[in-house]
């Protein structure tokens, strides 16, 4: 998947809004979890399937 850049704007509550042609892109709907990561500078945002955590942390019970 390329880079692909859109422009938003910090809220004075701290939200974002991601952009829905960046949403589309990554399959992301309403109601999905997001990671958040910080790595210096930069913020990371990862999609969680929270099943696929859970079934592993069954599978290491």
């Amino acid at each position: 998947m390329g880079s692909h850049i859109a422009i938003t704007k910090l809220s004075t509550r701290g939200q974002i809004v991601i952009p829905k042609e960046i949403r589309e892109l990554l399959s992301w709907k309403a109601g999905d979890h997001v990671a958040v990561e910080v790595q210096g500078e930069k913020v990371i945002l990862r999609r969680l399937v929270l099943e696929e955590h859970l079934e592993g942390a069954q599978e290491r019970l």
